[in-house]
């Protein structure tokens, strides 16, 4: 195996492994850490800490010798037991609870300069007048382009509690002087459930991207209006899917499972068994296909486990991470909180999924890494079952635990060597980055042919044109154009090129909505 390619590899998935800390498997919030007992003595670690800020050499700064040594105690228990500060909180409850105070813009960076990247149709920045692809000079009396700031500076910036104003200004084509534009900051939803539709006249589509506070009435809401158009198969697509909050999870699976079945139970040293139950008539009792693959953690194996226990459906994708551990979030005095590990979760059949951690969270992560290196290499999935224990379905297919979950049909990774010019030409922002320029200078045009989503879906096409540039943005970022694999993956290129073209016009939804048509995973999956 090539050792650069390795090393690239194993970059890019560091970077895809980010945001599995924070989506942990939630259970309801305790508040407090309860009444203190009184001691005779103090503990050696209060000692310490106290001979520490007393007599040590230098000046030290108590808050960070606070966050270093509960670190330090976290560290030694499990890889998802962790806390956070105020700061770090407040971010994620907002992923968590749908929505923030804002203005309704995805900020994109290039360089040392700030764009809107995509405004929210409807949203307090749109109502504004801002658009995409509008520089964003200055945020009130700060300067944001062509200074050194980072990206949650700005966010900082703007954000702010409802019903305040900000002012930005801005940019637009080759306009010499910036247009200042005040905006009315307003509440702002982050949905989990990014786009849903109907694939052909019988199979429904719904993408889930998080387990939030408002996934459950988001999906619900999304397999009804599949259901009234007819849906007699559903694709539920958790892939990339860390999870989130337990509840939600539940939901889901109760809408899809038939009344008194299991879904998940709970158990741990100081917590008794706890069972989970489907109640009432699933809501939907068609067909189900469940995607997953290696980032879909924790949350999203609760709803796989119990669709593939309970023999409800069929699990198609690639294993999943195999996070089994359960995390309660206490509120701390500080405003921070700790986000303990209490419990493991176990699938219907009794299995608990979680992989191995008794090496410490470094090799935790490694030989995850490890893991995805060798399938991605293989011509098979790596089958490392790490818990040899056989546990059976409903129907008595036998399934095993330890390391994730792992799938009923296995779509193998991809491998060819003329996506080595594409993912080059991704992974370098080639395609968004001529996608933002195109709306940039043909915003108005672009609009007044196409205003709606549903115009620009149906008659937008890239031409060749568009493909020229997108040769040459590669070009001049260094991704050397291969005539064979641009000819062979011509038509991926073009859909993902209309798909971010949608995204800045319309949003997120218009990018799944026109990406699908060229998922490769996703027509595996549902066989066309």
């Amino acid at each position: 195996m090539n050792e650069n390619n390795t090393t690239s590899k194993s970059i890019v998935l560091l970077a895809m492994l980010l945001g599995l800390l924070a989506g942990i498997v939630v259970a309801p919030n305790i508040k407090g850490g309860g009444e203190k007992t009184a001691a005779e003595s103090r503990s050696t670690v209060e000692e310490v800490y106290d001979l520490i800020g007393e007599a040590y050499v230098d000046q030290l700064d108590r808050d960070s010798m606070d966050d270093q040594l509960v670190a330090g105690m976290l560290e030694t228990l499990d890889p998802h037991s962790h806390y956070l500060s105020a700061k770090e909180l407040q971010k994620q409850q907002e992923e968590l609870g749908g929505g923030f105070d804002g203005i309704g813009v995805i900020l994109r960076y290039r360089d040392d300069t700030v764009w809107a990247g995509s405004v929210m149709a409807g949203g307090p920045a749109a109502r504004a007048g801002v658009r995409p692809g509008d520089r964003i000079i200055t945020v009130d009396d700060s300067v944001v382009s062509g200074v050194k700031r980072e990206g949650d500076e700005t966010v900082k910036l703007i954000r702010g509690r409802k019903g305040t104003k900000v002012t930005l200004g801005l940019l637009r084509g080759v306009e010499a002087r910036p247009v200042k534009v005040t905006v009315s900051r307003g509440a702002i939803f982050m949905p989990s459930v990014p786009y849903s539709g109907m694939l052909d006249k019988e199979t429904g589509y719904i993408k889930v991207i998080r387990f939030g506070e408002t996934t459950y009435r988001e999906f619900h809401h999304a397999l009804a209006d599949l259901k009234a158009q007819g849906m007699e198969r559903l694709v539920l697509d958790l892939r990339g899917n860390g999870g989130g909050l337990l509840e939600a999870a539940v939901e889901m699976a109760n809408d899809l499972l038939p009344d008194g079945r299991m879904i998940v139970y709970t158990e741990g040293a100081h917590q008794r068994r706890s069972n989970t139950l489907a109640r009432g008539k699933a809501f939907y009792e068609g067909k189900v296909t469940v995607m997953i693959d290696e980032l879909s953690a924790s949350a999203s194996e609760v709803v796989s486990g119990a669709i593939q226990d309970n023999d409800r459906g069929e699990i198609v994708g690639r294993r999943s991470f195999g996070k089994g551990l359960v995390q309660r979030e206490f509120d701390m005095k500080n405003g921070g909180a700790l986000f303990l590990t209490v419990a493991r979760y176990y699938t219907p059949a009794g299995r608990c999924i979680q992989r191995p951690y008794d090496k410490g969270s470094d090799e935790y992560y490694a030989s995850y890494l490890e893991r995805m290196l060798a399938e991605m290499e293989s011509d098979s999935i790596v089958s490392e079952i790490t818990d040899t224990t056989k546990y059976y379905t409903r129907k008595g297919r036998v399934v095993y635990g330890g390391g994730g979950i792992f799938p009923d049909r296995v779509l193998s990774y991809l491998r060819d060597e003329d996506l080595v010019y594409v993912n080059g030409l991704l992974n370098r922002g080639c395609l968004s980055d001529l996608a933002l320029d195109r709306v940039k200078s043909d915003y108005e045009a672009l609009k007044s042919r196409y205003p709606t989503e549903d115009d620009f879906v149906a008659k937008y096409a890239v031409d060749n044109a568009m493909m020229q540039r997108l040769y040459a943005y590669g070009e001049k970022k260094g991704v050397k154009k291969v005539e064979k694999s641009a000819r062979k993956y011509d038509k991926l290129l073009r859909t993902t090129l209309k798909a971010y073209l949608g995204e800045c016009l319309y949003g997120t939804a218009a990018y799944y909505r026109i990406s699908v048509a060229s998922d490769h995973e996703l027509q595996q999956a549902v066989g066309f």
